[in-house]
């Protein structure tokens, strides 16, 4: 699908903004799967665009005092630079080399610091996708590159993904409505508005690592919704989101609910067990929509095949799941607490029917270097298991016979410059699809914030 006029100009202005700051998040409207608990989780100095060029966190700095008069006026962008050489070298679907990559836009404004009314925010998330990724060759349920999965999982095309209002009503409840990007909401970050924050562009990308797949039957990537939360210190505490089932990552937000909705509800408990930071996240949702296990998934890529046919997965009306996540750090510099590494875990089971997925359980260890003057590196080793339904199983069987699916995944992020990363990759899963081999996937991935 060629790029839409006005999202290809809002995409392009966003561009020439030259936007990208380290500012902090507004509340999130859910805080779910972990992911990016091993994310970077940058010392944020007194101006986070100060510094000279192999110091600062920005690549353009602060744009002569303008970028932090913006700021504090309550206008704040955004752009991050991801690109992907990735392949499978060997098993899989199919043994290739591919390259793409990502432009994420973002813009923030704040309507109390411009003086419109106090207590209102608008994140906007507009994305680039070009090139090709080894998405459609690994063979796995879960995309082993969650980035190039979106707006669209092939071709190069420019959406607006996220386009949210949130309004607080209180220092502990907040309001919120719009066009949700599920990905940036969902993504269980340790240090939530430090580094680049967005889930799959540092860290793992393996989806399974990056999103809790449990959920990916009911939970639309890019989703019209409204909700509200409970706070403590500023973070989520407790959250409800009613979604509409569609995906509408290349949709506006005509037909509202005519599917149906989905119902988020989340709970996370940060805790400090001996003094070691740790995040606990709890949470559910249903969906009184009707749909197939064969069906098309945002989170899930369902085999071509199955998906083309409707006969072999008769209609079910309502999804359900329930998920569990963790992150606590066990090592922390006693000189930068936000230093630490530590362990994760990500769980769930959810109906088996229509959800093609039964129960996951993923774990890992990661978080920052201990590595002397290497500041700003990450590294991560995790397992995931995809347990599929017997449903799913049985009636695959005759068209393409499925099996669980499971893996590992190991990265080394390379901070070049703080605004200037490399990661090194290396995937090693056993695809959903009966009779295909091991997957051996090697990836680097280069990162420019701006």
């Amino acid at each position: 699908m060629p790029p839409r006029p006005f999202e290809t100009l809002l995409s392009a202005a966003l561009f020439l903004a030259g936007g990208s700051v380290a500012c902090g998040q507004e509340p999130a409207a859910v805080a779910a799967p972990v992911a990016e608990a091993v994310s970077t989780a940058d010392p944020v100095p007194p101006n986070p665009y100060s510094g000279d060029l192999l110091t600062r966190l920005r690549a353009t700095g602060d744009w002569w005092g303008h970028r932090s008069a913006l700021a504090d006026s309550g206008l704040t962008f955004d752009l991050f630079a991801t690109q992907f050489y990735q392949g499978v070298a060997s098993g899989g679907r199919e043994q290739q080399f591919e390259f793409g990559g990502k432009l994420d836009y973002l813009f923030n404004l704040d309507t109390g610091k411009l003086g419109w009314w106090q207590g209102g925010f608008l994140n906007l998330h507009a994305e680039t996708r070009y090139g090709r990724s080894v998405n459609a060759l690994d063979g796995l349920l879960t995309p082993s590159n969650i980035p190039l999965s979106f707006p669209e999982p092939e071709g190069s095309i420019s959406s607006i993904t996220g386009l949210k209002l949130t309004q607080a009503l209180s220092e502990e409840v907040v309001v919120f409505a719009g066009k949700i990007n599920t990905l940036d909401e969902y993504g269980f970050r340790y240090a939530p508005g430090l580094g680049t924050n967005r889930p799959g562009l540092e860290g793992f990308m393996n989806t399974s690592l990056v999103f809790n797949p449990i959920v990916g039957r009911t939970v639309p990537y890019s989703a019209a919704g409204v909700g509200g939360a409970v706070l403590k210190d500023g973070e989520p505490l407790f959250a409800v989101t009613v979604f509409d089932p569609e995906e509408r990552s290349t949709k506006g937000l005509e037909d509202l609910f005519v599917r149906g909705v989905t119902v988020v509800t989340d709970l996370t408990l940060d805790v400090k067990p001996l003094g070691r930071p740790g995040r606990y996240n709890f949470g559910g949702t249903y969906s009184n929509s009707q749909y197939r296990s064969f069906d098309p998934a945002a989170y899930l890529r369902i085999p071509p095949a199955l998906v083309r046919d409707e006969a072999a997965s008769p209609k079910e009306t309502g999804s359900w799941s329930v998920y569990a996540n963790f992150f606590q750090s066990v090592w922390v510099d006693a000189a930068d607490e936000k230093r630490h590494w530590g362990v994760f875990g990500q769980f769930g089971v959810a109906d088996g029917n229509p959800n093609p997925v039964r129960f996951v359980a993923n774990g890992g260890v990661g978080g920052r270097s201990m590595i002397p003057g290497r500041t700003y590196d990450t590294f991560g080793v995790g397992y995931f298991y995809l347990g599929l339904s017997d449903n799913f199983k049985a009636l695959a069987g005759p068209l393409l016979p499925q099996r669980d699916e499971y893996g590992v995944e190991v990265f080394y992020n390379l901070a070049v410059t703080p605004w200037a990363r490399f990661t090194t990759d290396l995937q090693v899963a056993r695809p959903s699809t009966v009779g295909l081999d091991t997957a051996i996937i090697p990836g680097f991935r280069f990162q420019l914030l701006f």
